[in-house]
């Protein structure tokens, strides 16, 4: 998992930029707003802070998280949250992704979800962003204009699997508009990405964290409340069905949970959208007179709140996922059954992302991370070691073969 940078390594290189001198002051700024964690709160304050004191009814906010992770020369990549509200009582915290490139004097601060932040991604070094994505943030950008009431999203859990819709449609805190939240819980508790896209978490806090997926669709959806979070690093590439956490009571930046749940909602960039008519995981889903209420349809079978709703999914795979981790190798070999003994049927690639069909216990491996005789089939019928992907979990993450 990756880590923030701590306030006093990152104060380390920041000072690399002052190259022997203090930061520049731009003409009308004073020398507290040259800092970088300063810009970056003040354009999230100043992008969301009016509706998020309507949404959530209060007149002050909780000074935002700064949370680089990354950085290269002039360029600064991470996140920023705004923590709930004191006193508020339900819901998730607000956050969005930073992009940061030191110009002459002062900052330029973009926030994902908005045309400035595509823009500056397309320039960022490969060592703030990778090309992968990249190509999401610009997919993603261009498809929003484009993106319909079926949002091609699954729910986040295995297809044909029933789970409690145990909130329906509200607020991102409770009774704010618009609704574009869910609660659901059940099963095995494993919340599974909605759909393809890129994995990140902010407001990191012991084992929980707001998660957010973006999608190349054009949509972002977020998870919160969960606990024994994927392993997967920032910006690493996910798809339908990739393991994100398990439904849990976690409150890493406020609100409330009565009982285990994942806190789902569904974004247009970093601005949450309603999810009134928006068919997710083949539901269609509606919002009653008040938040918390409402049902979800499919066909003539209606599901009211408190009811199972059976995820049908949304396109892309439905299996579950992992990542190729090949260590210090650029590839990992493909065995045509569960251990070493059988033949290569060719190689994957580190730091793809595979679909894993089945699994079994076969030939002890030392893998990257020690010793595993779990064995994934994946699509084809190949067989890769446990060792090699990372599924977020050590225990098997499909059904026996």
């Amino acid at each position: 998992m990756s880590r923030p940078l701590s306030a006093r390594r990152f104060a380390a290189l920041l000072s690399a930029f002052a190259t022997g001198a203090a930061l520049a002051v731009a003409p009308s700024a004073t020398a507290a707003e040259t800092d970088l964690a300063t810009t970056v709160r003040a354009t999230m304050l100043q992008q969301h802070g009016d509706a998020l004191k309507r949404q959530w009814d209060t007149q002050t906010l909780r000074e935002p998280l700064f949370e680089p992770t990354r950085t290269s020369g002039a360029w600064v990549f991470g996140s920023t949250t705004i923590p709930l509200a004191h006193g508020q009582e339900h819901g998730a915290p607000h956050m969005a992704l930073f992009l940061a490139r030191k110009e002459r004097s002062a900052w330029r601060v973009e926030l994902d979800g908005t045309a400035g932040f595509a823009a500056l991604a397309a320039q960022a070094p490969s060592g703030v962003l990778s090309d992968g994505e990249k190509r999401t943030f610009a997919a993603n950008q261009n498809n929003r204009a484009q993106a319909l009431a079926p949002t091609g999203l699954g729910l986040p859990w295995p297809v044909n699997v029933a789970w409690w819709m145990g909130g329906g449609p509200h607020g991102n805190s409770g009774s704010s508009r618009p609704f574009s939240s869910i609660d659901f819980n059940g099963g095995d508790g494993r919340v599974l990405s909605a759909g393809n896209g890129r994995v990140y978490k902010s407001c990191i806090v012991g084992r929980s964290a707001l998660v957010k997926v973006v999608h190349d669709n054009g949509y972002s959806t977020t998870y919160y409340h969960m606990y024994n979070l994927t392993t997967l690093a920032d910006g690493s590439a996910v798809r339908t069905g990739t393991y994100l956490g398990n439904i849990g009571n976690e409150l890493p930046c406020g609100g409330s949970s009565s009982g285990a749940h994942v806190h789902f909602s569904l974004l247009r960039g970093n601005t949450h959208v309603s999810v009134n008519g928006m068919t997710i995981g083949g539901w269609t889903f509606y919002e009653g007179s008040q938040a918390y209420g409402g049902y979800a349809q499919r066909g003539s079978t209606r599901v009211s709140v408190g009811g199972r709703v059976t995820n049908y999914g949304g396109g892309g795979t439905t299996l579950p996922t992992g990542t190729v981790d090949a260590g210090p190798n650029s590839t990992v070999n493909l065995r045509s059954g569960p251990g070493l003994s059988y033949s290569v049927e060719g190689t994957v690639a580190d730091g793809a992302v595979v679909a894993i069909a089945c699994t079994s216990r076969g030939e002890t491996v030392e893998g990257v991370w020690g010793s595993t005789n779990l064995w994934n089939r994946l699509e084809d019928g190949k067989w890769i070691s446990d060792g090699f992907v990372d599924t977020g979990s050590n225990e098997p993450v499909a059904a026996d073969c």
